[in-house]
């Protein structure tokens, strides 16, 4: 399946033609380097053989090429921004789940109460809102308006001085915004899906048959409940993953901050194939191991599933 998303990505790349044809006529005294990036990327030969010897050099050689832009190495690229990206999507992603799941469940267990409605209507407008306009909202008023926080990563110039706990809240400081921005939507979604799910469950044999036991409300829901109605949650996790990191390039954009989604959309306004590939493979890979730690997860939460 990797090499079928990648295969189709690199065509789909190579249909706006040879990108190293403008960088020549910008930067003519470096046509010999140009020339050997051309053949590196394969431009030199028809797409399907310059895909299978780029393949062959990232996983022989572990060589991801050079950006077209300031002729690094992809994968140095690469490694140096993802930090940045994956301390904000593990906030988004951290934070989501802690809250979604218990007010899912709060939400079910108060069905059709005041409660209940507050959260639903909340729920809609988290799904409803557009990421970018939310973002831009958190900076006008936290970051223009109040000034509390950071526009962007800005750290203190003695940061590296700072004593530990110091250069951790610095760095929080300007991840709040990003993360907020984020985590709102992941939240509304989650929350919704836990609530149905939850409902569903309630309602079946086995937890009349736990109450007319005599077992507490808390045990009914937390032990007998919980883990089936996690299911489909565990389903949406899959898509959820990739999904953050993708768009993280919205994020990165509005906040002016460094990262993998940054990086992307910088290549794709610059037609820097290099990076598009090595940015569109990890994120298909890590797409494909979402769906298979899915499959892992499923036997955690369903007591019916094995794996043997």
């Amino acid at each position: 399946m990797l090499i079928l998303i990648t295969g189709l990505v690199y065509f789909v790349l190579r249909l706006p033609g040879d990108p190293f044809t403008q960088l020549e006529v910008l930067q003519p005294h470096l046509k010999d380097e140009i020339n050997r990036m051309r053949e590196w990327s394969g431009f030199n030969d028809p797409w399907y053989v310059g895909y299978f010897k780029w393949m062959k050099k990232v996983v022989f050689d572990w060589d991801w090429g050079k950006s077209i832009n300031d002729k690094q190495p992809v994968w140095t690229k690469i490694s140096s921004k993802m930090p940045m990206t994956i301390k904000i999507q593990a906030g988004v992603l951290i934070i989501g789940i802690l809250c979604a799941v218990p007010l899912g469940i709060f939400s079910a267990r108060r069905q059709y109460s005041t409660a209940d409605y507050i959260l639903t209507f909340f729920s809609y407008i988290g799904v409803s809102i557009p990421r970018f306009w939310f973002g831009l909202l958190l900076l006008l008023f936290f970051g223009v308006m109040l000034k509390i926080l950071p526009i962007g990563w800005n750290l203190w110039e003695n940061h590296d001085s700072l004593p530990w706990i110091m250069r951790v809240w610095d760095q929080v400081r300007n991840l709040i915004l990003p993360v907020s921005m984020g985590v709102i939507g992941t939240i509304a979604n989650l929350s919704r899906y836990m609530r149905t799910s939850m409902l569903e469950e309630i309602r079946r044999d086995f937890v009349r048959t736990a109450r007319s036991k005599g077992l507490s409300e808390n045990t009914v829901i937390y032990k007998h409940t919980l883990r089936n109605a996690l299911i489909p949650i565990v389903t949406i996790m899959a898509f959820i993953i990739p999904a953050l990191i993708s768009g993280s390039v919205i994020t990165e954009q509005i906040f002016n901050i460094d990262g993998m989604g940054k990086m992307m959309f910088t290549a794709v306004t610059s037609s820097d194939i290099p990076v598009m590939m090595g940015n569109l493979t990890l994120l298909a890979a890590l797409t494909l191991m979402s769906l298979v730690l899915q499959d892992v997860m499923y036997a955690l939460v369903d007591p019916r599933i094995t794996y043997s």
